[in-house]
């Protein structure tokens, strides 16, 4: 027995054996991986993380246009802003500037009585469209221009490609606005007297229609998502004059809330962070809910009011006069009213801009001042033209006069 088991473990250390030598004789004949082929192999992998890497970012950052229909309307955009123009000052025929502001990424546009044209970067015109508008307003979201005619009949949805959306129509247009999400509002009045709110889809589909009873209707607008619309309402009550605000739920067209407020004049509607409403008014500003439910309520520290509006990063903006004297304060406010940054101007001012993390100030004697929302540093900018308008971004100036667009970097004072 002995000897027999010492015979199997010969036998089986034998094959272990042959299947080791067997495997050393393979890996001989193998041949060996050159460096320079471990380097290409490893740059290979590298290069294919990469490419997954940018389409992966480029979806995040083009999620909102992962349809056919949006991605070829982004795409067309996207190749219209290429291109190099011949930098700042860009000059243009002049004629009355109506309006002026950034718009997506890094563009300018300008709206006169006869044209809208978009500057990109490097003051190439992307776009000059002619829109033959007698009262022409200009509403923007992120990569969106509504243009429409007040008063009249034409509204038109534009991007840097061109004109994407038209929309037909009889009536005459009271107000408008535009989301994020790419639906738009407008409030028309027919030859009856009958006025109408009426919110469109991306397409410029109507999806919801509401007749307004009493009152006229003065503003409008969308929340960022599309998903409410409110309205305000001028009507007067045992001869006062009373606003109404009444909000929609845009996908069943259904009142959410309802308030009124008494002796006062509406400035502005617009959507903040959410869907809580700011309603700024000449002498308080009001913070609803969806409901109409009041979140907070500031009286104003004067009816001097130069300027009264919301940014995009949902600031409240105050430009005002205590006394009409020529000397303006900007009080500076959060969506939950809470002041942030309250600010004297050097200067009569004539026009007020924020990007949301800067403010900008334009004067009467031909200078800007910059300075970042919460800082304590101002820069200033002395500008050559005669401007009506001024955006900033960061420490950069862009100011537009009639016929002429000026890029300045502002200095630290």
């Amino acid at each position: 027995m002995k000897a027999e088991k010492e015979l199997k473990l010969r036998v089986h250390k034998k094959r272990i054996l042959d299947k080791l030598n067997k495997s050393t004789a393979e890996d001989e004949t193998k041949p060996a991986r050159s460096k320079k082929g471990k380097r290409l192999g490893s740059v290979g992998r590298i290069f294919l993380i990469v490419i997954f890497s940018l389409i992966f970012l480029f979806v995040i950052l083009n999620i909102n246009y992962l349809t056919p229909s949006k991605m070829k309307e982004h795409m067309k955009a996207v190749f219209a802003d290429f291109g190099s123009g011949e930098g700042y000052p860009y000059r243009f025929s002049s004629d009355d500037i109506i309006d002026f502001f950034s718009f997506s990424s890094g563009d300018r546009v300008v709206l006169t009585n006869n044209d809208l044209i978009i500057l990109n970067s490097s003051a190439k015109e992307v776009l000059n469209y002619k829109h033959s508008m007698s009262h022409p307003i200009a509403k923007y979201s992120k990569d969106r221009i509504l243009l429409f005619d007040q008063g009249s009949k034409k509204a038109v949805i534009l991007t840097q490609g061109g004109q994407v959306v038209a929309f037909p129509n009889d009536d005459k247009i009271i107000c408008g606005d535009i989301s994020d999400s790419g639906k738009s509002v407008l409030a028309f009045k027919d030859s009856a007297g009958k006025e109408t709110l009426n919110v469109f889809n991306y397409n410029g589909k109507k999806i919801m229609s509401w007749e307004k009873g009493d009152g006229y209707i003065i503003d409008c607008c969308l929340s960022a998502n599309g998903n409410m619309a409110a309205v305000g309402i001028i009507d007067t009550e045992d001869a006062v004059q009373t606003v109404n605000v009444i909000t929609f739920n845009v996908s069943n067209a259904k009142q959410k809330g309802n308030i009124q407020y008494k002796s006062v004049s509406l400035y502005d509607l617009e959507f903040l962070h959410s869907n809580d409403l700011a309603v700024l008014c000449n002498n308080q500003i009001n913070v609803l809910d969806a409901r109409c439910q009041s979140k907070g309520n500031l009286d104003l520290p004067a009816a001097t009011i130069k300027k009264l509006f919301c940014d995009r990063n949902g600031h409240i903006i105050n430009v005002y006069s205590l006394y009409n004297n020529g000397k303006y304060y900007i009080d500076i406010y959060n969506a939950s009213l809470k002041k942030v940054d309250s600010k004297e101007c050097s200067g009569e001012v004539l026009n007020v801009s924020s990007d949301g993390k800067s403010i900008g100030a334009l004067y009467t004697n031909h200078t800007a001042d910059v300075s970042m929302i919460g800082g304590k540093v101002t820069y200033r900018a002395k500008l050559e033209i005669e401007p009506s308008f001024i955006v900033t971004k960061s420490r950069v100036v862009y100011a537009c006069s009639n016929g002429t667009v000026e890029k300045v970097k502002a200095v630290k004072q």
